[in-house]
Order: C-alpha cells, then sequence, then structure tokens
C-alpha cells in the first residue's frame, strides 16, 4: 500500500510538473551577428566548434556552386567549385555538407559520399547504387548526418526535407522514408514505412496525392535519430543501428488544418490550389540539453496568399512569420509555440543556440545577414 501511495505521488507531480511548464517560459535571445560579403546567395550548413568555423556554399548561379568554409565572422576562408568530372569532383547535386569527427568535410550526393579538406581537396571517396536520384539546383541542403562514427561511416542516403520517392503511383504501405548506406555491407538499406505513421494509418493501400518529406536529425550526444515527416503528428526516436523504436512523442500544433482529422483527407489540404497551402512540418532542432524543437510552417489562406502576391511579398513559407517553434523537454511537449521574427533558422549551435538567416525584404544587400539567438529560461 505504502508504495501504491508513492508511485501515485510521484505520477501526480510528472503530470502538474508536464503543464507547469510552458514554451512561454522560455525565449530565444539574439547574442550575436554577423555577415558573408557575397553578392551570391550564401548557405551555412554545420559548425565545427574545436576550429570555430562554419561550412556552407555560395550558389554564384551560372558559374556553378561553391563549397565554403567561413570563420566566425562570416570571412570566407575557403571556397573552390566541386561539381564536375574531375577525380577531386562529385558527379550529382551535392545534398548535404557537414563536418567529419576529424575536422575534415563531408559532401553527400545521390551517388556519392566525398571527404574533403578544408581546403576542399579530395581525401576519399565512397560510390553506391541508389533506389532514387534526387536532383537540387542549389547548394547542400541541409547537414550531413553519419549514422556512425569512424574511418567508414554509414549515413542516411535521402536528404532531410527532401523528396525521395515517386507519390503518384505508390501507395504508402509500399513506401520507406529512410535509404541509408550500410558502410559494413557496402549497400543501400530501406527503413521506417510510410504507412507505418500513425497520421497514414487507414490508408496503406490508397495513393495519397500530396509529396511527403522525411524529416530527421541525430542526437550528437548518444547517436539517437529523431524523425518525423511533413505531414506527421509525431516525433519518433530510434536506435539507428537496429532501427528499434526508443520513444514516441506527440505533437499538437496550434495550426495545421490536415490533421484535424486522422487517417488524413484530401479536402484537408487544399490541393485544388496550384501552391498547396496547408502547414508542414520544416525542421527538427535537437539542442544539446533535454530540449527538443520542431520548426513548422503554418498554413495561409488562398485569399491571403493571393494578397501577398498582388503586394510583392516573398513565397509565404519564406517568412519568418509564418515559422513556428515547437518545444519539447524530456520528451513532452510544452504548450505555446515560440517564433524568431528576423528570420529563418538554418541550424542548431552549441549551447542551446540557433543560425538564424536574416530575411531581408526592404533593400537588396551586397551581403548575407547572420544572426545567433539563445534559447534561455525567462
Amino acid at each position: 500500500m505504502k508504495n501504491l501511495l508513492i508511485k501515485t505521488v510521484l505520477a501526480v507531480c510528472a503530470i502538474f510538473l508536464s503543464y507547469s511548464i510552458s514554451a512561454q517560459d522560455y525565449k530565444f535571445k539574439k547574442v550575436r551577428e554577423f555577415r558573408v560579403e557575397s553578392l551570391a546567395e550564401v548557405g551555412i550548413r554545420d559548425y565545427d566548434p574545436k576550429k570555430d568555423v562554419f561550412v556552407g556554399f555560395i550558389d554564384k548561379r551560372s558559374e556553378g556552386v561553391e563549397l565554403a568554409i567561413f570563420d566566425a565572422n562570416g570571412e570566407i576562408l575557403a571556397s573552390k567549385k566541386r561539381q564536375g568530372e574531375g577525380p577531386d569532383d562529385y558527379q550529382s547535386s551535392a545534398l548535404a555538407i557537414g563536418f567529419s569527427q576529424e575536422g575534415d568535410v563531408f559532401v553527400q550526393t545521390s551517388l556519392e559520399l566525398v571527404k574533403y579538406d578544408l581546403e576542399f581537396n579530395r581525401i576519399s571517396k565512397v560510390y553506391y547504387e541508389p533506389k532514387v536520384t534526387t536532383v537540387i539546383y542549389s547548394g547542400p541542403r541541409s547537414k550531413f548526418v553519419p549514422l556512425t562514427r569512424g574511418k567508414d561511416v554509414s549515413f542516411i542516403v535521402n536528404g532531410t526535407n527532401l523528396s525521395n520517392m515517386v507519390m503518384n503511383d505508390v501507395p504508402p504501405r509500399e513506401i520507406n522514408m529512410i535509404d541509408y548506406y550500410d558502410a559494413a555491407s557496402k549497400t543501400i538499406h530501406s527503413v521506417i514505412p510510410l504507412s507505418s505513421r500513425k497520421v497514414f494509418e487507414g490508408i496503406e493501400d490508397k495513393v495519397f496525392p500530396a509529396s511527403i518529406n522525411p524529416i530527421f536529425t541525430i542526437d550528437s550526444q548518444n547517436s539517437n535519430l529523431y524523425f518525423t515527416s511533413t505531414i506527421d503528428s509525431e516525433i519518433t526516436v530510434y536506435n539507428p543501428i537496429n532501427w528499434n523504436i526508443i520513444q514516441r512523442i506527440p505533437v499538437k500544433h496550434e495550426f495545421f488544418k490536415a490533421l484535424d482529422d486522422i487517417p488524413l483527407r484530401e479536402s484537408n489540404l487544399g490541393l485544388s490550389n496550384k501552391s498547396p497551402l496547408y502547414s508542414r512540418n520544416q525542421e527538427l532542432l535537437k539542442f544539446d540539453s533535454d530540449l527538443l524543437g520542431l520548426v513548422y510552417v503554418k498554413e495561409i489562406s488562398e485569399a491571403a496568399n493571393e494578397l501577398r502576391k498582388s503586394e510583392e511579398k516573398p513565397f509565404w513559407m519564406f517568412d519568418p512569420e509564418f515559422h513556428r517553434i515547437i518545444l519539447f523537454k524530456d520528451g513532452v511537449q510544452l504548450p505555446g509555440e515560440l517564433t524568431i521574427p528576423t528570420g529563418l533558422i538554418e541550424m542548431t549551435l552549441p549551447n542551446n543556440r540557433v543560425l538564424v538567416k536574416v530575411v531581408n525584404e526592404e533593400e537588396e544587400l551586397d551581403y548575407y545577414p547572420f544572426e545567433i539567438w539563445e534559447l534561455t529560461e525567462k
């Protein structure tokens, strides 16, 4: 009886704790800003805290995409075009880029994984045969995600928030969300069926007309994989060695009509529009504390979208006003949602910080401004 009473009290305390803390108990505070002097578009994808440098790209359009190293103040330390047919080049579009444990640079395409030094001289190259080839028309979209450590790494082949599937002719039960390269067998494997996601239960055999992209990130502390998709009400934590599920984290968005009815209904997506205007998950943020973030873009009405067009405002998905951040502490969602008013989150940084690419609608600049914001308790 005494043990039962103790368990009951602990359960009540846990419930009270989960509801006594809200997202509004946290805030994003701008701590620093810098800029990259460039007329061409700049993207930053990873950070090496040991060397205090960033890696990313400079998109020079007709001249091609250059891989680039930036110092902490945004100065370009090295840049080089590496897509081509040469022995040191990669052949297909670069999907992801990031630092290795040793401080070198991984560049991943649909066909190969290339390791470079910080001057972008080739160190090694691994070829593989993908199930789907992805082409993008700019620099790498995301940070490279290794699943294992050491000389020969396993890694996810398809980039986060990039489509690696053809939805038009294939029902959810036949679609896997993740393709990964296994370094031990040197083969591609597929995991996480789309039909295993709760939002697709009941429509496993029906062809669904919307594109569903995988979204994932790795916890650098324990190598667990955090996974969701663009239209999803759950974050699932996997052990990427055996793909066992460690935890399921339910998600409740403030603005996501598409998830009002489960299984999903086409009518909630507004697919009659030329451009789909429904909400969608965008990015997972694993902070180096017990906090997890989910960035999603909230929906817009057709009338509001047409008004934005008439006022020549940028595409709504690239407007910070529509980006919302849901926080989770110890796997429990905190009530409320946060925003960052000045720009879009590029990536997480150490010490519960994020790198933000500033959105400037007023004038054309000859540089790209970035800000660093820190997530702190009020």
